[in-house]
């Protein structure tokens, strides 16, 4: 009993592996195509498998999850060494020929065709050996030796030379003897052999050349050479029926006949130890399967079904105060569909012409450079050129115009030098426009792992890294940019960003908006502290609001003897912690042009010490003019996100050059702060405006509504 406990329980542990390598075969399969459902890890995973092995990886992944299905449910696998290797030559041709296309300029987006390191590299190793052509035999050549290692029939078919040369090589098999009634051992065929019976040799068996019915006589010598195994049968009863001959079935031939004749007289005169019985002695020889013996599953105990005890049932209608973090965070797929952007994939398939016209151009104004590094973004790629000694910065900055006009583009922007580097960038936009969803920001490493409290996805530079920067450290920013540059999108992900990552108690949103219809989409939404603001009057008592509720809170820090808000909430209790609140301005101009302009005074004061008290603003802006973004403010505030300027002046106006009118819009920005005093380009993040409403739907029927505060 104890050796039988020990085989079920080295049969159950065989199982639980199986089951567990299915599991990872079925989670690298999903990560290898970016499934949400494999998480950060999944998509590190996926990268990995589609960078260093390819798409072609997923033959191995499928064959793998064959191989455990039928392990686990006990099925005949033929010729597993076979098809083993079989099926890793059939990833390496695959790879090797999507590596190959690569070297021939073909390339795909799709995760199957993508030829990964190992393809590439073993493309390119023979291409610049041996040449493309001999390559191109060699992954055919490859295909055909998987094909060898299956043992599909296609390559006889293909290979009929092969097939027939063969055939005149094989050896040729003797004649069976003449001699009736004796077994020959070369001539034996494996397919009379019964499906009851074990046989440790192949049992050689001759076919007589007549048809005639006499007994057949073994041969001594003959019977030495092997032996027979009889499965183990239970005892007759004593008292047993006469055995009746059962009909033969029909279609059978007289060649099966004779061989199951000829079996039945071997296994009598082993029986009886004496000579072959004759014909009406004979009995029948049994054709059915003896049954396998199956291992015994282990037995499966189950809990008896607790009954809920009659004081459990009162908590049944009692709230739950922990309802909330099943709903929250919400869940990423509200935010849309995940863009893909992959910068060691994306290759622009004119980059080299574009450079080479670079370099020509800078060359016809006495300019010696060359491109170091190309470098691809959603919307704009950025070749870093490596300027010859002598050659003054400012002539190079000075030709973007004439680059712009040679390479047909509707502007170009030159970056000399880029910050920390001893290269020149020059970014010229691209011909097709990559999206960066706000899905995909949300979901980055770079957002999930930061630590600032109110994490604002900025967008994503050229090379394909995200940028995040945290409000408190930037205390408050302008958006500036035309009508479709994508600034109200940059505002609506900033709000979505924020509201997704802070609890309604931790954080409180002041929506101003001037125009009825930039934030009536957000009404309802728990992290509100009013209704949206409409009117100018409302709109000015929010602010004197904000400037009162600024000093009372100082005046407790004070008290407290902290310096911020974070200091402060980890100082007090739980219910005397306050909420950052945030002041979103749909449109500055708006204020500045109010009768009275009062709103300046009110601005530069909050702008001045409100971060500190935790309070902070984001001001768009359609024309920051001189008269809409003073001397002040510009001191004030020094983070901005500016979007496409038609105004050189408004561009200078904001950063300091007219680089913000070279820009082509659909959310390509610049950004620039305290610690980024070089304008970056940035791709900012998109959702539709049906996206944003499918937030606030979500947070309202999930989340307590909102106490609203009147001013």
């Amino acid at each position: 009993m104890a050796r039988r406990q020990k085989d079920n329980d080295k049969g159950s542990w065989g199982e639980l592996i199986l089951f567990v390598l299915i599991i990872l075969c079925i989670y690298f399969t999903l990560a290898l195509f970016d499934s949400s459902l494999t998480g950060e890890g999944g998509r590190e995973w996926g990268k990995y498998l589609r960078d260093t092995w390819g798409g072609a990886v997923i033959v191995l992944l499928l064959f793998g999850l064959y191989v455990c299905i039928a392990k686990l449910l006990g099925l005949r696998i033929p010729k597993l060494p076979r098809q083993i290797l079989g099926t890793i030559q059939l990833y390496i041709s695959f790879a090797f020929m999507l590596g190959f296309l690569k070297e021939m300029g073909w390339s795909s987006e799709a995760t199957l065709l993508r030829y990964g390191n190992f393809g590439s590299g073993l493309a390119k190793f023979f291409v610049l050996n041996i040449g493309t052509f001999i390559t191109l035999i060699l992954v055919v050549c490859s295909f055909l030796l998987s094909m060898f290692f299956y043992g599909s029939r296609l390559l006889k078919l293909s290979l009929p030379h092969l097939s027939s040369l063969r055939l005149k090589l094989r050896r040729r098999r003797p004649r069976p003897s003449s001699r009736p009634g004796r077994y020959d051992a070369d001539t034996y065929e494996e397919e009379y052999r019964p499906d009851d019976i074990l046989f440790t040799r192949k049992i050689p068996q001759s076919r007589p050349n007549h048809d005639d019915e006499a007994d057949i006589i073994p041969d001594p010598d003959i019977m030495q050479n092997f032996t027979i195994e009889f499965p183990k049968l239970k005892p007759a009863p004593e008292e047993s029926q006469p055995v009746q001959k059962p009909q033969e079935p029909e279609g059978i031939t007289k060649s099966g006949q004779k061989t199951l004749e000829k079996i039945d007289d071997a296994l009598a005169i082993l029986n009886s130890g004496g000579t072959a019985p004759r014909k009406s002695e004979r009995k029948p020889l049994s054709r059915t399967r003896s049954p396998k013996l199956r291992r015994p599953f282990p037995e499966l105990t189950f809990p008896e079904a607790q009954t809920a005890k009659p004081q459990d049932s009162k908590d049944i209608n009692e709230p739950h105060t922990n309802d909330d973090e099943s709903v929250f965070p919400p869940p990423t797929e509200i935010f849309g569909e995940r863009s893909r952007f992959d910068p060691s994939r994306t290759t622009q398939k004119d980059s080299g012409k574009q450079g080479r016209a670079i370099i020509t151009t800078l060359k016809n104004f006495n300019v010696s450079a060359s491109v170091a590094q190309v470098v691809p973004g959603p919307s704009v790629t950025q070749y870093k050129l490596e300027i010859a000694p002598g050659v003054k910065i400012s002539k190079v900055a000075g030709l973007d115009e004439e680059i712009a006009m040679d390479l047909a583009v509707m502007s170009v922007r030159i970056e000399a030098p880029i910050l920390g580097t001893h290269y020149v960038g020059v970014e010229i936009p691209n011909q097709e426009r990559k999206v960066v969803s706000l899905r995909s920001v949300i979901e980055s490493g770079e957002f999930i792992n930061t630590e600032a409290r109110l994490p604002i996805p900025l967008g994503m530079k050229t090379g394909g890294k995200i940028l995040v920067r945290g409000l408190e450290e930037m205390q408050h920013i302008l958006a500036a940019g035309n009508e479709g540059s994508g600034r109200r999108t940059f505002v609506n992900t900033c709000i979505l960003s924020l509201c997704s990552i802070r609890r309604p108690e931790e954080l409180k949103l002041i929506l101003i908006d001037p125009r009825h219809v930039e934030f009536s989409v957000y009404d309802g939404m728990p992290h509100l502290l009013a209704e949206p603001v409409n009117d100018l009057e409302t709109a000015r008592k929010a602010l004197e609001w904000a400037c009162t509720e600024m000093d009372r809170r100082t005046a407790e820090f004070a008290q407290e003897k902290t310096r911020s808000i974070e200091t402060y909430n980890r100082k007090v209790k739980n219910s005397k912690r306050i909420p950052e609140i945030v002041i979103v301005i749909s449109e500055l101009s708006d204020l500045m042009y109010a009768p009275g302009n009062d709103f300046s005074d009110l601005l530069v004061k909050l702008a001045r010490k409100s971060a500190s008290a935790g309070i902070y603003m984001l001001i768009a802006a359609q024309k920051p003019s001189p008269d809409v973004w003073g001397s002040q403010m510009k001191a004030i505030i020094p983070a901005r996100a500016v979007f496409a300027l038609n105004s050189q002046a408004d561009s200078r106006n904001v950063i300091d050059s007219q680089d913000a009118a070279k820009l082509t819009g659909k959310g390509d920005m610049l950004f620039m702060s305290t610690n980024n005093p070089v304008p970056t380009r940035l791709q900012a993040p998109y959702i539709s405006e049906e996206k944003a409403a499918d937030f606030t739907e979500y947070m309202t029927s999930n989340l307590e509504p909102p106490e609203y505060t009147t001013f």
